[in-house]
């Protein structure tokens, strides 16, 4: 544990800058991109809040998160003793959620509005959570159903704290988890990168739920079909909740809305047509239960359950149950299949499998981004391409850009301590860039601040829809020169944020609106200033830091941002609901700002960064190219032999396609076209059901 301990801690200590006085800010976005990462929450927003309310009770919240999927409001609770060996004992988890029960419960009864001073953060959030939980007469629940209270901590639970019960809080469910160390550590251990939970089916259904296992001769998959109670399904999601949506189906739900009037329609009028006009679910499960029974076999347990396609089926029944006072589903059932996948890999089996189900649905290509070729790319040229040493040391590192999760943790630990070792000298922790960080940089200096500011996982999407748009029309423009100036962007970003915290006039809060907010109306105003030049991103690489100038206005700026963020005029009264909003932006922009006179030694003409763009996709397209011959040289020739006998009398290739696949039989290397050629040749059989895709070579 005391590993474990040290590496957290030093991840802190990192986001902290070295400064004490925001370490427990620090922590909260620690503990953010873990339970993010391992998709407990989404889109949390840090900002630690305290005061005295009624009677001087203590109330305490460390920041909160709209989970639209299904209505509820995470609130995050915090225990941060900052010291090796801590525990958590019942007493201080007691403390803990009491605090943050009581914030909650103050603000949505206007205690907390009416008596502090107004213009804190913590009388801004009050008056934000009373406004989302009344109660409006055109909703009777409001916009949140449910609260999911969470502890975090960096201490180690006592073992007599067992489980904390549900109840009420402001007349609405809430359930209490808490996240130590312990549990955290055995989240970065885990094989699926997910926190691993069970749903028994026999709470509801006490014999299981009927199934039909499928014939198969895959070992590491097995497949069901069940026909599942529609108020079974609707228990299950209000217990679980969004926990139970496979990533991607939840952003789309997040992004879209959940309820479909045409489900609600059937549910009030048809409901035993449910079935025949429903297209039912496709779900994972990394382990199931099936008990034996003379009427057959029946699902009793399901260990990480997913449903990857019908997410709205489910949002919108169990939406339909709740506000439907005497709502008859007992007629209600829905078709589902079920696929067993390992913990290993299950992360990219479930994506795949949720790309196909949703294929002929509304979920787009950027709802299923993550496993694109472009993160593949991103991800090569990251293990092979060395940044410059900065000035005073001697060893050349690398910026590791992190495509799944737990790949830094996974790689670093893979070995013993020695390679531990050579490994954070290779790839040091502050290098490491998530594509959800890659989102936020990219950007940030796009001048999105605003999508930024909605969140990890709401501002990946935004990026991804425009991401696989640039791949559709030119992959070649993602190269090497790419990468640079990604990891340029995220030197801007980086620095921006330490020397905002190491400022004066800064005190904590808002920091991750004002950062994005600063990078993009420094871009904005540069843009502005010098039309004929752009800002050198190569030199900012080169440097892996960036200049006093650019640093100074960055600052400068950022605190001109604060004030707009903060305008006693803004329309939007909490400052993280403002920041989201375009028409912060636009303020923004309005907002005159300083330039320090000696960026323009950080600026090259328009003309010489053409230039460079245009190198740049000559670089990668020759890159592509000797990637495809590499790939085409790694098939075997037996599967060349077996394209030749399958599919010669098929139609499927031309004459030209057998010499060349002859002259890649020979042993000779053939040219860039010769192999992208014998490459769309594979992909044809491919398609032909003449070669597997798994065994072609990546």
């Amino acid at each position: 544990m005391s590993d474990f301990y040290d590496e957290f801690a030093n991840s802190i200590h990192i986001r902290a800058e070295g400064n004490s006085a925001f370490r427990l800010e620090a922590f909260g976005y620690e503990v953010a991109d873990r339970l993010e990462s391992a998709e407990v929450v989404q889109d949390l927003t840090i900002v630690p809040l305290q005061c005295r309310g009624r009677s001087r009770s203590a109330l305490r919240i460390l920041g909160y998160a709209e989970d639209t999927a299904d209505s509820s409001l995470v609130v995050l609770c915090s225990a941060f003793y900052d010291v090796p060996d801590a525990t958590l004992t019942t007493a201080d988890a007691r403390v803990a959620f009491k605090a943050g029960v009581g914030f909650i419960e103050q603000s949505a009864d206007g205690y907390l509005g009416e008596n502090l001073e107004i213009s804190s953060s913590e009388a801004e959030h009050a008056k934000y959570f009373r406004d989302i939980l009344r109660r409006d007469p055109r909703n009777s629940l409001g916009k949140v159903v449910k609260f999911k209270f969470i502890l975090v901590t960096d201490g180690t639970m006592s073992d007599r704290i067992r489980s904390i019960d549900s109840d009420q809080v402001c007349g609405r469910p809430a359930s209490y988890s808490i996240w130590d160390l312990r549990r955290f550590e055995d989240l970065a251990k885990s094989e699926s990168g997910q926190d691993d939970y069970d749903v028994d089916i026999t709470k509801w259904l006490p014999d299981g739920l009927p199934c039909l296992p499928a014939a198969s001769d895959e070992s590491s998959t097995q497949s069901y079909l069940a026909v599942i109670p529609g108020r079974l399904l609707a228990d299950v999601f209000n217990e679980y909740g969004s926990q139970l949506l496979e990533s991607n189906v939840r952003t789309f739900l997040s992004a879209r809305g959940k309820v479909n009037r045409g489900i609600q329609r059937t549910l009030a009028n048809e409901p035993e047509m449910f079935l025949a006009y429903n297209n039912g679910l496709t779900t994972t499960a990394t382990g199931v239960v099936v008990r034996e029974t003379p009427e057959g076999p029946r699902i009793t347990s399901l260990h990480n359950w997913q449903i990857v396609n019908g997410g709205q089926t489910t949002a919108s029944l169990a939406h339909f149950i709740r506000t439907q006072r005497g709502a008859d589903v007992d007629e209600v059932s829905v078709p589902m299949k079920l696929v067993t996948v390992v913990p290993e890999g299950a992360t990219d089996v479930v994506s795949s499998i949720s790309r196909y189900a949703n294929s002929q649905n509304a979920v787009s290509e950027a709802d299923l981004f993550s496993n694109s070729p472009f993160h593949v790319r991103l991800e090569q040229i990251s293990r092979r391409l060395r940044a410059p040493a900065p000035e005073g040391h001697q060893v050349q590192s690398k910026w590791f850009y992190e495509r799944a999760r737990g790949q830094w943790e996974n790689q670093r630990n893979a070995g013993p301590p020695s390679h531990a070792k050579r490994f954070d000298l290779e790839y040091p922790k502050k290098q490491r860039i998530t594509k959800t960080d890659w989102a936020k940089f990219a950007f940030s200096w796009s001048k999105r601040p605003h999508e930024v500011s909605r969140g990890a996982q709401s501002n990946f999407m935004a990026f991804a829809k425009l991401a696989s748009e640039l791949w559709e029309k030119d992959e070649n423009q993602f190269g090497d020169a790419y990468f640079r100036a990604g990891v340029a962007k995220a030197i801007i970003y980086s620095e921006t944020r330490a020397a905002i915290m190491a400022s004066e006039w800064y005190s904590t809060g808002y920091l991750a609106n004002i950062v994005t907010y600063a990078v993009a109306r420094f871009a904005h105003e540069l843009e502005k200033r010098y039309p004929r030049a752009k800002y050198d991103l190569e030199k900012v690489w080169r440097q892996q830091g960036i200049s006093d100038a650019s640093r100074e206005s960055l600052v400068s700026i950022a605190r001109l941002m604060v004030e707009v963020l903060t305008d006693p005029t803004r329309p939007q009264s909490n400052v993280t609901q403002w920041a989201k909003q375009e028409e912060a932006w636009k303020r923004a922009q309005r907002q005159p700002v300083p330039i320090d006179p000696r960026i323009e030694e950080d600026l090259i003409g328009a003309a010489e960064h053409s230039a460079r763009t245009v190198d740049a996709k000559r670089e990668r397209a020759i890159d592509t190219g000797l990637e495809v011959v590499a790939r085409v040289m790694k098939v075997k020739k037996s599967m060349w032999a077996d394209v030749l006998h399958e599919a010669r009398g098929a139609g499927v290739l031309s004459p030209t396609d057998l010499d060349i696949i002859k002259v890649v039989m020979s042993g000779a290397v053939p040219s860039d076209r010769q192999a992208a050629r014998a490459w769309r040749t594979l992909e044809r059989c491919v398609d032909e059901g003449f070669v597997l895709a798994d065994d072609l070579p990546e």
